[in-house]
């Protein structure tokens, strides 16, 4: 999987900034750092981009063709409660989906940093309904949020910090089995490696959830995998297959000093540790992708 561990490349073309310049003044124009200071220079346009699944606090970018980043906000921002639950907008994905139904991917716009910034780029976000608004502080023309400039690959990895959290990972895929069990969606996970602009089918998820608030969640992938849970999976058409009933219920704890009942952290994480052991198999997750399909004309 080496693939997976490159980041945006160099300049295939081997030509540098001192190349350029010294081609202009050969052809008799001048380099670009004479050119006259009060000449107005239209900055970059805005960048449409897809997300990969965040972790560590870290959000990773799928640029239009093949390149990934990976940036950390500089506010206060946690992805894992934006991203994948239904509150940012969408449109129709490149995956086949059946008949009636569509991928849907949450996108964003990435405005480059100005010239002279000390933090990288700012990514807005535009939210899907009046609850998605609050949840991203979106005032109705998106919500600004600054990132890092680019991380390398040992940053993201959090090879300084003792790698991926787990917890904060897992609990973050079972927040987005519940919503898929809520809209009765297929959850779809892909894995993209820079310098490839298609994703790769990872796990298909279909889910439902029945009128006793049982949870139905058929898992489907194209890794064998015989450990946990998956030791009585069932195979078919190259596909490893697992089917999970999860009672709702289960997932709740106590109730609290004042009555209402939360969700267990502990149960949270058994209910996705098959989806996180398969979504793991290929190695670190800093390149995964999670998208919806939903009946058409369903946004969310």
């Amino acid at each position: 999987m080496s693939e997976y561990f490159a980041g945006k490349q160099e300049d295939p073309t081997g030509v540098s900034p001192s190349d350029d310049a010294q081609s202009e003044a050969r052809a008799g124009q001048p380099a670009a750092g004479s050119r006259s200071r009060g000449r107005h220079v239209a900055p970059p346009p805005p960048e449409h981009v897809r997300f990969g699944v965040p972790f560590n606090g870290i959000i990773p970018l799928w640029h239009d063709g093949t390149d990934i980043t990976w940036h950390r906000p500089v506010d206060d921002v946690d992805f894992a409660a934006i991203l994948g639950l239904g509150h940012v907008e969408t449109e129709p994905g490149p995956s086949t989906a059946p008949d009636g139904w569509q991928e849907r991917v949450e996108t964003g716009t990435l405005l480059p940093a100005a010239p002279d910034a000390e933090t990288g780029p700012i990514l807005r976000l535009r939210a899907i309904s009046p609850s998605g608004r609050r949840a991203i502080n979106d005032a109705g023309d998106g919500a600004p949020i600054r990132l890092s400039p680019s991380l390398s690959v040992q940053e993201a990895m959090g090879s300084e910090t003792g790698g991926l959290d787990l917890t904060a990972f897992s609990i973050h895929i079972a927040r987005l089995m519940l919503r898929a069990a809520r809209d009765g969606a297929i959850l779809l996970f892909t894995l993209r490696a820079p310098r490839d602009p298609d994703a790769h089918h990872l796990l298909s998820v279909p889910s439902e959830v029945d009128s006793r608030q049982v949870m139905h969640f058929h898992l489907g992938t194209l890794l064998d995998m015989t450990d946990g849970e998956w030791a009585r999976a069932g195979h078919s058409d190259n596909m490893t297959l697992l089917d999970l009933d999860v009672p709702y219920q289960r997932l709740l704890g106590s109730p609290g000093a004042e009555g209402g009942q939360g969700l267990e952290v502990e149960r949270l994480m058994d209910m996705a540790q098959p989806v996180v052991d398969c979504l793991l198999r290929p190695g670190f997750p800093f390149a995964l992708g999670c998208s919806v399909i939903l009946p058409v004309g369903r946004s969310r």
